[in-house]
């Protein structure tokens, strides 16, 4: 069981999780907006059909040496097939939440934090992590509170031929912030706490209302490996082209 939850992670989880997502995705999205956080909704912006090609087609699409998809779908106790036919809509409700609502939340989030990582407005970073937070632990208990469509939805992602890849990629990724940034340690171990604690945030509500059902100690390795493959990588364009840019006109904050 624990090797299977490392190379085959699922989620398990009735379809209005769907619906309570979105709706506490506007009161993100209106948060941002509110605080004039506009820079950081368009990053998450940019990313999101980033991360839905990779999981909703590519993933979809690539079978593995087993002779299975990547990213496999039961809606409902039945297995959703290629082509999708009338099974569409449901595999692309199930896709927004996983994919376009997580990097519209997790990405807007790592950019505010990254505007904190020299400089460090505590008030901010309490604040935006906390709504972060909150809104997802909300998700999964709303869900099963309401009971608006108790459809479940079973979504696994066979990462046999994944995982070496992820763990070099996050090697490679802190390698080259500590070559890049060698006299300032201190803000390479805040760059890889900001994707800790965003994988953190995703993994345990996960965790505690049995969503993923797994052990602890995948929790753990998503943790680190999760959301650090991209973080020193983004940190890097936000950093050197981003504060930088003419267009966007960010002020540094060296």
């Amino acid at each position: 069981m624990l090797l299977e939850s490392f190379s085959d992670p699922s989620r398990v989880f009735q379809y209005d999780y769907i619906y309570v997502d979105a709706t506490l995705l506007l009161i993100w999205i209106f948060f941002l907006l509110w605080n004039k956080k506009h820079k950081a909704l368009l990053f998450g912006l940019v990313i999101a059909p980033i991360i839905y090609f990779i999981d909703a087609q590519i993933w979809w699409n690539t079978l593995t040496e087993g002779g299975v998809f990547i990213r496999e779908y039961w809606i409902g106790g039945v297995q959703i097939t290629h082509p999708l036919g009338e099974y569409f809509l449901l595999k692309f409700g199930a896709d927004f939440m996983m994919t376009i609502s997580y990097a519209l939340f997790t990405f807007s989030w790592i950019w505010i934090m990254f505007e904190n990582v020299r400089k460090t407005n505590w008030r901010e970073v309490i604040k935006y992590t906390s709504l972060f937070f909150v809104l997802w632990i909300l998700t999964p208990a709303l869900s099963i509170l309401i009971s608006l469509n108790d459809t479940l939805v079973q979504a696994v992602r066979h990462m046999d031929s994944q995982m070496l890849f992820w763990i070099i990629n996050v090697l490679i990724g802190y390698s080259l912030l500590l070559i890049v940034y060698r006299h300032n340690l201190k803000l390479v171990v805040k760059v890889f706490l900001i994707g800790l604690v965003g994988a953190l945030i995703m993994e345990i509500p996960l965790y505690l209302f049995d969503i993923r059902p797994t052990s602890i100690y995948f929790v753990l390795f998503e943790a680190v490996f999760l959301l650090n493959q991209g973080v020193p990588y983004l940190f890097l364009f936000w950093d050197k082209v981003c504060q930088n840019s003419s267009i966007l006109k960010i002020n540094n904050q060296d």
